[in-house]
């Protein structure tokens, strides 16, 4: 790692505040890579030089202004702009950590320039795509055009890597469910037959931000699939490729999904209700709309939560059924009003909560539970990995005496993991994501070829075809048929 390779960083939100920054301080000198330019947006300006002048940083923003804001195609001085400062700067690589509408288009720039990429998820979304079929379909082409420019990108420059920040592939936990699946498919070539899977953000947004906030949002017409439901289409896609082979795989998928929107959380929890629960005049201080604004405004906002059923078969025959339930209207720890001055990333209440019951036939079971009671507070250190702890993740798995192995274990985070970040960033999500940004270092350095990536984007497939699949049935609320 003799070379200093330098990258960009396209957006510095609180994501990337809260990952991304302080791995680059952390890691630029050992790994010998330097930030030469951060990205943003013009409004964005006040909050980024506050948060660069606290941590004592002196780098270069290049900021967009609201009349070059784009979201499918660079403004053209704005792309002027940025090839002379990857020439001038002799820039090898980029992440990008915008908002995901923009992902495709950064993406698409980066790989025409020879760029290496670390990507946030989603590949790409849109606005209205929640309620758009031709929106949703998009979803699945647009990784199809993306793989076409990274196969001809790397033609040019066999060293390129392009590498998608799904943390969970870097998780020990998951890593370790991959190999026990593995290992019985070998064993008894029995794929994985079903698939149970739960996640809730613990995000209770009030009536007013449901509408107005920008961050993670519903107002432009999508929402929890697009935020942190990506991960979870791409869970199911990877335990299924662990357990297949040329005999045992399928070739087309059913999708039935259902959404739940802001407008039937309204039903479920009323303006009467939120002046019960909180008092009738400090809500109304903080709620702008009434109940037939409420119904204007909501009409066309994105989803809060997605339940779905997959049915993956070969030809007629069914291989595997996994549901997939996502939540951000589930348990939280938020008893305020206004969120005002807090951190909307992982703050404001918030508490994750996440269940996957993985079958191999009659042969093995596999139970993975995290779940938290409290937000992340890093003055905390005791009962880490109790349940309801911050660092609380274990894998039940039940085998068959076939196996030959134990008939029933118990594994912990605590026996396979080991802690990189600390301080505010800290536990195996982050640290999951601290490995996927060493991967994709490594790569600028070659010393990681893109097949061993652990997330290569072509490897996505699976995950975009689900996500494209249940934004169709949703925004149709009825069930679809994929080819695979």
């Amino acid at each position: 790692m003799n070379l200093t390779k330098r990258i960009i960083l396209f957006g510095l939100g609180p994501h990337a505040k809260r990952i991304y920054f302080p791995l680059i301080l952390k890691f630029s000198k050992e790994m010998n890579f330097e930030l030469v330019k951060i990205v943003d947006l013009e409004s964005k300006r006040d909050s980024i030089q506050d948060y660069l002048a606290k941590k004592g940083v002196d780098i270069e923003v290049y900021y967009i202004s609201p009349d070059q804001q784009s979201y499918d195609f660079l403004h053209p001085k704005v792309e002027e702009d940025l090839n002379l400062m990857i020439r001038e700067k002799k820039v090898d690589g980029i992440i990008i950590a915008t908002e995901p509408l923009v992902h495709l288009m950064y993406a698409k720039w980066a790989l025409q320039n020879g760029l290496s990429i670390l990507m946030d998820k989603p590949i790409s979304t849109y606005k209205d795509v929640s309620t758009s079929l031709e929106k949703a379909k998009k979803i699945q082409t647009d990784f199809f055009e993306l793989e076409e420019l990274y196969q001809r990108a790397r033609i040019k420059n066999q060293n390129l890597s392009f590498s998608i920040m799904a943390q969970r592939r870097f998780h020990s936990s998951y890593q370790k469910i991959g190999e026990l699946i593995k290992e019985c498919f070998r064993k008894t070539n029995c794929p994985v037959t079903s698939i149970q899977s739960f996640h809730s953000d613990g995000e209770w947004r009030m009536p007013t931000e449901m509408i107005e906030q920008n961050y993670h949002p519903y107002n432009q017409g999508y929402g929890k699939c697009s935020h942190s439901g990506y991960h979870f289409f791409d869970l199911v896609a990877s335990f299924l490729k662990a357990g297949s082979n040329n005999e045992k795989y399928f070739d087309n998928v059913e999708i039935g999904t259902n959404f739940v929107r802001p407008l039937d959380f309204m039903e479920q929890f009323n303006l009467n209700d939120y002046g019960l629960i909180f008092g009738k005049d400090n809500f109304q201080k903080q709620n702008k709309y009434s109940g037939e604004e409420l119904t204007q405004a909501m009409k066309d906002l994105g989803e809060l939560d997605a339940f779905s059923t997959l049915c993956f078969k070969k030809k007629n025959r069914i291989m595997a059924v996994a549901t997939i339930n996502l939540l951000h209207n589930g348990f939280s720890r938020r008893e305020w009003l206004s969120s005002k001055d807090r951190d909307l990333y992982k703050g404001n209440g918030r508490v994750r909560q996440e269940t996957h019951i993985i079958q191999q036939g009659p042969f093995q079971s596999i139970h993975y539970h995290s779940y938290q009671a409290r937000e992340v507070d890093p003055t905390v250190n005791r009962e880490l990995y109790s349940v309801g702890g911050e660092y609380h993740s274990d894998i039940y798995v039940f085998r068959n005496p076939l196996l030959g192995e134990k008939a029933f274990e118990i594994i912990s985070i605590r026996d396979l993991h080991g802690l990189i970040l600390d301080g505010n960033s800290r536990g195996h999500q982050e640290d999951a994501r601290a490995k996927g940004f060493i991967e994709f270092i490594e790569s600028l350095h070659g010393l990681r070829r893109h097949e061993q990536m652990s997330s290569d984007f072509s490897s996505h497939q699976g995950a975009v075809l689900i996500m494209s699949g249940i934004y169709q049935a949703g925004c149709q609320n009825e069930k679809i048929r994929l080819e695979v």
